[in-house]
């Protein structure tokens, strides 16, 4: 008999459409941020979950601002049941595709939300929200009623873990790699992308969360790196000398809250 090469004609369909829909968006089906993504997020939001003591097994989880669906993707291999919200239609089509790619369409769905304000859920409605590299995208004068209403559809004592979000006290924007954007007034150059303003994310909280698990930033630089470099040991004795969690302080906001 002859040798036949182990082809899953299913898979290959679901990564046949996957590229179809990234090659329409003009995105590179092979590049890290694409395709890769989801490989990418195992190997750094699965273990910082782990270290803030997350686990996601049996949980009702939102991914907030899902782009790709990559953290919810992660989500679903480790048991959560997720729902994957983005205001761009044209993301969560591929996130559709992704999820599709991965396998995991009966734990994931992804839906285009075009003003997270408002958002098609009952109240209560998760016990786990991830908000990953997303709250700095969205516009200052609308942040207060996007937590209001994450909180609206969170159940109490659910757990929001926001990560990976790009703050305005870094000295290099993150995401533009331009030096000091972040110290320049809107006003003066309202077309730079931006950090977003620990104060201002901070106020936005008020009554609605509070932050846990504050020592568990450093173990989570541990985990995804496999040791605490000086500058992150030092954001973390700042963090204990001014009592303030150390993911307040960092180039990226990293903090675990809990809803009230």
């Amino acid at each position: 008999m002859t040798a036949q090469c182990a082809i899953n004609p299913d898979h290959a369909a679901r990564q046949a459409w996957f590229r179809r829909v990234a090659d329409g968006m003009g995105l590179d089906p092979a590049d890290r941020w694409v395709g890769g993504y989801v490989d990418y997020e195992w190997q750094h939001l699965r273990p910082v979950l782990a270290a803030y003591g997350i686990d996601p097994q049996g949980r009702t989880a939102l991914e907030f601002g899902c782009n790709y669906g990559a953290s919810g993707i992660v989500l679903a291999r480790l048991g959560a049941q997720v729902t994957g919200v983005d205001v761009d239609a044209a993301n969560v089509r591929l996130a559709q595709a992704n999820i599709m790619l991965h396998g995991v369409e009966q734990a994931m769905a992804a839906l285009h939300v075009p003003d997270t304000r408002t958002m098609p859920f009952d109240g209560e409605s998760f016990d786990l929200v991830v908000a990953n590299s997303v709250l700095e995208y969205v516009a200052p004068d609308q942040l207060d009623a996007v937590m209001g209403e994450l909180h609206r559809v969170m159940r109490p004592g659910g757990q929001l873990l926001v990560l990976g979000t790009a703050s305005r006290l870094a000295p290099r924007e993150v995401h533009s790699r331009r030096w000091l954007a972040n110290y320049v007034p809107r006003a003066v150059r309202p077309d730079w992308q931006r950090g977003l303003s620990p104060w201002h994310f901070a106020r936005t909280l008020a009554g609605r969360f509070e932050v846990t698990s504050p020592d568990s930033w450093l173990a989570a630089r541990r985990a995804v790196h496999g040791h605490a470099s000086l500058p992150m040991r030092a954001v973390a004795a700042l963090g204990k000398v001014s009592g303030l969690a150390p993911g307040w302080l960092s180039p990226n906001i990293e903090v675990l809250l809990r809803r009230n």
